[in-house]
């Protein structure tokens, strides 16, 4: 019984060991996981969040602004503390938090927590809201998910003052909850051609709900007087800083008054969150309300050197998700040429991550994925890594069993067959030095000699008397062939003695 048990052990030990090499065959390169994608070339309208495994998935770019020249203000609300991206403001005063879950673009949201908190920030030169300035077009935008809607809560302000002949009168400007909507309120703000302080307020006729997203943007145009209040796109407001309705000398221009530096404040008494706070120089026309940037994004990884033509690709495989209708599409190149770096001349070809992949055979490839987000560009898909599975097609083993016989001005030599089903023949070296196989002159050929699928052959046309060193090696069916290591060595000394 003893003996049985153990000789089923040593059955199953040495079928593991004859195994073991169709297993170690298969080799996978990773993109994403722990390499956090550092394999791509190319990146266009996508970007990255935490997403399995600690590490970072691909998603689409959403449509956080950048600054520009026409920039005066930017907060994204990525960050503790909040920066201004354009640089013309200083923090004073940080009082939000910042959340990842509540947010309409980049990484996170500001949270404002009412109790006349919030954020002040300090004007520098260059600024729109630094004291004396008289701004032309400008636009002041910004996303909002209330939580409260109480009246009262004021959204953004800024407080100044204007000096008069013998007096100072205040200004200020708001954006203010009341009734369940956003009023805007100029006091002071505009002034005419003949220096007379004049207000004017807008207000919003749809009623906001609490824990929805909505843009409101309001907008001037210097060369009408135009001023413009929509949400979510939609004029909601509309009036002008003239009376007389025609020409520029009758229009009325926002003014900072001289002396006045007072704060910027956004959300001191407000409850909610908001996101991408933006003043800009300009009449903007449009500006993007869909949450990602692009309706398509693609990213191109590196060509990948597999080390020898023929190559089998098994396999592409991808953890992904498409949520919703949004969409991911897979494409790969593969040739046993490399000319261009980082570029196949071969067309893309689109793939199901996880099928197999018939009759593919190379030594580089390269990857290509597109995301598309859904009909409404509210949903993206995420793409957590892409493995390339692929076994290489090996250079076949040395020859063994090499011996040879000297004869009268020739060698014959005798190995043993390589049983490699790829092996298509063998190559002869042959040289007068250990190691060194530059040999000439023989009427076969100079060193190597093809000796087809044979496994003998016979040098004429040598030396007598010189010493000859020789090695065989295998050669399989790929297109250039790969080669073996050489067999081990031989020397053989042709003489007239033998006949």
């Amino acid at each position: 019984m003893k003996k049985e048990m153990k000789l089923r052990i040593l059955l199953i030990v040495f079928s593991l060991f004859l195994l073991a090499p169709a297993f170690t065959l298969e080799k996978t390169i990773t993109l994403g996981r722990g390499d956090n994608w550092q394999d791509l070339i190319t990146r266009e309208y996508l970007d990255y969040k935490s997403g399995r495994w600690g590490s970072l998935d691909l998603v689409l770019e959403d449509f956080e602004y950048q600054p520009s020249n026409k920039t005066d203000l930017l907060l994204h609300f990525n960050l503790y503390p909040v920066a201004d991206a354009a640089g013309f403001y200083r923090l004073k005063e940080n009082n939000i938090i910042l959340s990842e879950e509540v947010k309409r673009y980049g990484r996170a949201g500001g949270g404002f927590t009412g109790r006349d908190r919030g954020i002040s920030l300090s004007p520098l030169a260059g600024a729109l809201f630094k004291e004396g300035n008289f701004w032309d077009d400008f636009t002041i935008e910004f996303w909002l998910y209330p939580m409260l809607l109480n009246d009262g809560e004021i959204i953004i302000s800024w407080e100044g003052f204007e000096w008069g002949a013998d007096s100072r009168r205040p200004q200020s400007m708001r954006v203010v909850v009341r009734s369940r909507k956003l009023h805007w309120e100029f006091d002071n703000f505009f002034i005419s051609a003949d220096r007379e302080l004049i207000s004017y307020n807008l207000s919003g006729i749809t009623h906001l709900l609490p824990k929805i997203w909505h843009h409101h943007l309001l907008r001037f145009d210097s060369s009408s007087g135009m001023v413009e209040y929509l949400v979510d796109g939609i004029p909601e407001a509309v009036l002008y800083t003239t009376e007389k309705g025609g020409n520029r000398d009758d229009i009325a221009l926002p003014h900072i008054g001289r002396g006045s530096d007072g704060l910027f404040t956004i959300g001191k008494n407000y409850t909610g969150f908001l996101d991408e706070l933006r003043i800009s120089r300009e009449f903007v026309k449009n500006t993007g309300l869909t949450r990602y940037r692009s309706s398509s994004g693609r990213a191109v990884s590196r060509v990948f050197d597999l080390e020898y033509t023929g190559t089998r690709i098994k396999r592409i495989e991808s953890i992904f998700q498409r949520p919703g209708n949004s969409a991911v599409n897979f494409y790969y190149k593969a040739s046993d040429y490399f000319e261009r770096r980082n570029r196949l001349e071969t067309p893309w070809q689109q793939f199901e991550p996880g099928s197999e992949l018939s009759g593919v055979r190379s030594r580089y490839i390269q990857v290509m994925v597109e995301l598309f987000p859904d009909g409404l560009k509210e949903v993206t898909p995420e793409v957590s890594d892409i493995r390339l599975i692929y076994e290489p097609d090996l250079p076949p083993a040395p020859p063994s069993g090499l011996y040879g016989v000297a004869g009268n001005g020739k060698a014959t030599l005798h190995w043993k067959s390589v049983f490699e089903e790829d092996v298509s023949g063998y190559l002869v070296y042959y040289g007068d030095y250990p190691g060194h196989y530059l040999g000439e002159g023989s009427d076969q050929g100079e060193s190597p000699i093809d000796a087809g699928d044979a496994t003998q052959l016979e040098i004429t046309g040598l030396k007598n008397n010189r010493l000859y060193y020789f090695a065989v090696v295998a050669y399989d069916s790929t297109e250039p062939p790969h080669r073996s290591l050489f067999s081990r060595e031989i020397s053989l000394r042709p003489s007239w003695l033998f006949k």
